[in-house]
């Protein structure tokens, strides 16, 4: 494969790549975050995505007020483009990045201020080409976050990662020639493009190590708060686009098992159910055809019945979830 993105890098530079679409209000949180890590040295680089607020206006001063304190060490980078959603700002990132590793971070998570320096000494130790962690999420403030997405319990095998996917955007921190192998953002998907990207690092012979430990906070947002630039229907559209790209990849390493396209359309049924809370059933068939012709009818009624009736019914009686539950009455024994 041809070598998209330069292999020579700085040794032990950590590169930081933020992707930004007015977050004016919130994205010094996570600037701060960043400045904020144990480990040195740092590059980040700030990638503005045609912001139509005071974005790039927050950014220049947080960025000023720290080289002014003499930032030993961090290294500040702002790119600034027309909108053109987050891969392609992703890319952008990666194209000027200079490090031996790379961590993706969304303008509004915050990073726990040893994450950098505990996934790095967990991929020199294990040998490995990307550290995954866990996270937990918020709204107003991370020390009132209690739901932990919990990455290191799920399968890590690559049969079961189109349906329970063990990782996310700001979780992973990669080595460089992982992502030099598995290639670019696919800048055509714009709505759950890191799962596609994700998957096709692991296609390509990408290995991990997973952390049992919350080192990243992800916010929730208010549904009069999210900043979603890309349309429902163009983010589904992306969705399917990302499902037919992770099966073609599969397929072309030779890797596509019955097992893995039963989990793809298992996650096709995800996508389903998302399209009818959101009212557009319509389109929500699309999904629940390709799943139709993955997926054995008995599993489909089974997904059905623990989305509609037994995860309703956790929530009722215990909203943190099942597998919370277990990790308490273990602990209690």
């Amino acid at each position: 494969m041809e070598k998209w993105l330069p292999e020579k890098y700085k040794d032990r530079l950590v590169s930081v790549i933020i992707p930004c679409y007015n977050r004016a209000r919130i994205i010094v949180e996570t600037l701060d975050s960043v400045w904020n890590q144990t480990y040195r040295p740092i590059e980040l680089i700030v990638v503005d995505d045609g912001s139509i607020d005071d974005s790039r206006k927050v950014i220049k001063e947080w960025a000023d007020s720290k080289k002014i304190k003499g930032a030993n060490g961090f290294n500040i980078i702002i790119i600034h483009q027309e909108n053109g959603g987050p891969s392609l700002a992703r890319n952008a990132g990666l194209f000027a990045c200079t490090g031996e590793y790379i961590q993706f971070v969304d303008s509004d998570d915050i990073l726990h201020h040893e994450k950098i320096s505990i996934q790095i000494e967990a991929i020199q130790q294990h040998k490995k080409d990307f550290c995954v962690c866990n996270y937990k999420r918020f709204t107003d403030s991370i020390e009132d976050s209690d739901v932990t997405v919990d990455f290191f319990s799920r399968s890590h095998s690559i049969e079961d990662f189109p349906f329970v996917y063990p990782m996310d955007t700001p979780a992973p921190l990669y080595r460089r020639s992982a992502i030099v192998a598995g290639g670019p953002w696919n800048k055509a998907i714009r709505a759950s493009e890191d799962f596609e990207f994700n998957f096709r690092l692991v296609c390509k012979g990408a290995k991990g190590v997973w952390l049992d430990r919350v080192l990243v906070y992800v916010r929730k947002h208010q549904n009069e708060e999210r900043i979603q630039a890309t349309p429902l229907r163009k983010r589904y559209r992306s969705m399917y686009h990302g499902l037919a790209e992770m099966e073609m990849e599969a397929l072309e390493q030779g890797l596509c098992t019955k097992k893995l396209l039963q989990n793809l359309g298992l996650r096709a049924l995800m996508y389903f159910e998302h399209m009818r809370a959101e009212n557009d059933g319509h389109l929500g068939k699309v999904f629940f055809n390709y799943a139709k012709s993955r997926v054995p009818f008995w599993r489909i009624a089974m997904f059905l019945v623990q989305k509609r009736l037994c995860r309703p019914l956790w929530r009722h009686f215990y909203s943190a979830g099942p597998r919370a539950l277990m990790k308490r009455l273990l602990i209690r024994r």
